[in-house]
């Protein structure tokens, strides 16, 4: 998997992306997407910046406003599956200095769940919804953050 694809993935799974269970003991995942038909340039994007994964096409969810595609099962994705969904459930895993290096990732990422707070007398703020995260994992990414992209960060709760 080349290096974008793979910061690609990383601000999926920081997002909305989904890596499904293993396939049986092949250690195989693959990503499931689906966004807001508002979204659906940004969806069409990711589509073509995942074709080297194999992608399924990209279809309306029924009864849904939501369109949704998924990758081919790899091995490789399975590996993302392991760093973070170590038991399961999301988690941000230990190194992600590593893996969250690309602004890439982070373009991907805030177009997943972030949003900006404009109020023009006060400020412009951006934020990342990080609510399927721990506080302590939410501290992580933004030691990560100001690491990697020199970004001056608060981790709130809300």
């Amino acid at each position: 998997m080349d290096e974008k694809i793979k910061s690609i993935l990383v601000g999926l799974i920081l997002g909305d992306g989904y890596l499904t269970r293993f396939f049986g003991k092949s250690r195989k995942s693959r990503v499931d997407i689906k966004g807001d038909n508002k979204n659906l340039s940004y969806l069409k994007w990711l589509h073509k910046e995942l074709q080297p994964l194999g992608v399924s096409d990209l279809k309306p969810k029924k009864n849904y406003h939501q369109h949704r595609f998924y990758t081919k099962t790899t091995k490789e994705i399975g590996k993302l599956r392991e760093l973070f969904y170590p038991n399961g459930q999301k988690i941000v895993p230990r190194d992600i200095q590593k893996l969250l290096k690309n602004p890439l990732s982070l373009a991907v990422w805030y177009q997943d769940d972030g949003s900006l707070d404009c109020r023009s007398k006060y400020h412009y703020n951006a934020m990342f919804a990080t609510y399927s995260f721990s506080f302590s994992d939410c501290k992580l990414l933004a030691e990560t953050l100001r690491k990697n992209f020199n970004l001056d960060v608060r981790v709130y709760k809300c």
